[in-house]
């Protein structure tokens, strides 16, 4: 039966020490040895810390050969990382130029295609989780790109400007509407969606492919959402809908920011805003209204929400379900998504 002799002051300092400061099993050793010197057996030890008095015997035997420090763990070497500078290096390197240019007939990079071209082209083997991870460690996410415009307003500064001053120059009853319009369709849109493995969802398309087009607007100061939906998307409906806009606020001045769409400059539209004064229609940078316009977020967000991979059996079911997006809408969220 192993029982340890009364520790020196120091070192029994130090097997204190590991009993508060140690992580995990360092700090459970330390207990053994404490305990051994208490004249406790292997036994009654292994039983209190749920472990095998052959455990036991062997930390209690290290701590004689080499007193508190023997009771950490060992280095263990392990495999060597690849994860280097030049690693690094490399994967951002090939990430930051199209596969084209490397001589691939694909567009965009995967992990299993950059894995191929590491090992061939520059002598890196990596597996894939291995990829994968230091993708993420770069800070690159597999997300959908966005179709940017090939030209840009060069008064695009200058015209943010004068919304601004727009904006704030305007009375406290004026309502200050941000409009927009997008098409809803009866052929499902199809995003991302948990699936057991080989068995992909099916999704119905339907014998014709029905659209309809929602104009809506948000007030900027509250988050309220005004909407209406119309079988067609051009200058008589544009006019209906600003007449609703101008039913649903009364008297107040509306100030409608949009942007360069021809339904919202056309002369019939000029001609009806002539007579009715208490709307005035400003307008956004040229070439940048998805990138300018913040309710193209709540677009983006009701089409993932309430039609994506849906199959509806109708358009006015489509409809329904959009009516209800729309009816549980809050302008608290309206403000979270389009902040």
């Amino acid at each position: 039966m192993i029982f340890l002799n009364m520790a020196s002051e120091a070192e029994s300092q130090a097997l204190h020490d590991l009993t508060q400061r140690a992580v995990g099993r360092v700090a459970q050793r330390a207990w053994m040895v404490l305990w051994s010197i208490e004249q406790i057996s292997v036994i009654e030890i292994a039983a209190r810390l749920h472990c095998r008095p052959k455990t036991v015997r062997k930390w209690l035997r290290r701590y004689q050969r080499g007193g508190a420090q023997a009771l950490s763990d060992l280095p263990h070497p392990g495999r060597p990382t690849t994860e280097t500078a030049v690693t690094r290096q490399a994967v951002f390197t090939q990430l930051n130029q199209p596969p084209s240019c490397s001589g691939y007939i694909c567009a965009i990079w995967t992990v299993a295609t950059l894995c191929q071209h590491l090992a061939a082209r520059c002598g890196l083997r990596l597996s894939r989780w291995k990829v994968r991870q230091l993708l993420l460690t770069l800070r690159y996410r597999f997300t959908r790109p966005r179709v940017s415009p090939r030209r840009v307003d060069p008064r695009r500064d200058e015209i943010h400007q004068q919304i601004g001053r727009k904006i704030a120059e305007v009375s406290a009853e004026t309502a200050v509407l941000i409009e927009d319009e997008t098409d809803i369709r009866l052929f499902p849109i199809l995003r991302r969606m948990w699936q057991r493995i080989n068995e992909q969802v099916r999704l119905q398309a339907p014998l014709q492919n029905e659209k309809r087009t929602v104009f809506g607007t948000i007030n900027i100061h509250t988050g309220e959402v005004f909407h209406r939906i119309f079988s067609r998307k051009r200058t008589l409906e544009m006019i209906a809908f600003l007449e609703a806009l101008r039913l649903h606020y009364g008297g107040r001045p509306v100030l409608v920011i949009l942007d360069h769409a021809s339904i919202h400059k056309s002369h019939a539209l000029k001609e009806w805003l002539s007579q009715h004064r208490q709307l005035e229609l400003i307008y956004l940078p040229r070439y940048g209204g998805h990138q300018d316009n913040p309710i193209e977020k709540l677009w983006w967000h009701l089409k993932g929400y309430a039609a994506a991979n849906r199959c509806c059996r109708s358009m006015a079911e489509l409809i329904s379900i959009v009516e209800r997006y729309f009816a549980q809408l809050t302008p608290e969220k309206v403000i979270q998504l389009v902040a």
